[in-house]
């Protein structure tokens, strides 16, 4: 098995992870704005605790969005800059997959849908389904979409027995939500992704093959142009 470091930012929190022999290390911090301050000494002593150098580092993973437009490109560029050093391939890794992920990990959930405020009044959003491996698996796309305008999932749609649930802070959003999709019978905005999970999926990319390079890992922001406006007074 391969020693797999992984890197989220995607959110409030930023985490490093640290796959090696199945055993996980991971270390969090919620300390919000400073994450370009914290990830690489949280790297650094994740090693350190693992009784390994950075050279020991076989593949490089992180949560590549969508999420936070100056998490994702902190990851992005952390990974980047470790792989190219070291000539090692990368794993990109959605981060909404790490929230689907994290999901069934912490509630056994096998049908989730991810609702993850984008702000300007919009949700990224994504259907998940629990596979084979013990890790949720894309059904469909994902989207940046209005909360009332998302796809809408019916019975046939869904591959397992039980109740549909939603994770991510765009749950606030429940109302619209619910309107489009009556399966969902489960709310829980307080779910979050880590690197631990980003760590899993990309393992299970591994043994797929689905490797790149330094240079072709780059951030998914869903959002090509992003308008910004100064408010009145500012």
């Amino acid at each position: 098995m391969p020693n797999i470091l992984a890197i989220e930012c995607a959110s409030d929190s930023c985490s490093v992870a640290l796959l090696h022999h199945s055993k996980l290390f991971e270390k969090i911090s919620d300390s919000a704005k400073k994450h370009n301050e914290l990830i690489l000494p949280m790297v650094q002593n994740l090693l350190s605790e693992a009784q390994l150098t950075i050279q020991d580092i076989d593949i490089y993973a992180f949560g590549c969005g969508p999420g936070s437009f100056t998490g994702i490109r902190i990851a992005a560029s952390v990974v980047q800059g470790l792989a190219f050093a070291n000539n090692k391939p990368v794993i990109p890794v959605s981060s909404l997959a790490g929230l689907a992920q994290s999901a069934y990990l912490t509630m056994a959930c096998r049908e989730v849908v991810t609702a993850v405020d984008a702000r300007m009044g919009e949700i990224y959003w994504a259907h998940y389904r629990l596979g084979v491996k013990q890790t949720m698996e894309l059904v469909g796309a994902e989207l940046l979409c209005n909360p009332s305008s998302i796809p809408q999932i019916f019975e046939s749609d869904l591959g397992l027995a039980g109740s549909v649930f939603a994770v991510g802070n765009g749950c606030l959003y429940q109302n619209e939500i619910s309107a489009a999709n009556p399966f969902i019978s489960n709310w829980s905005p307080d779910v979050v992704a880590s690197a631990k999970e980003i760590a899993q999926l990309a393992l299970v990319c591994y043994e797929n093959g689905e490797l790149c390079s330094a240079d072709e890992a780059i951030p998914v922001y869903l959002r090509e142009k992003v308008n910004w406006q100064k408010l009145p007074g500012r």
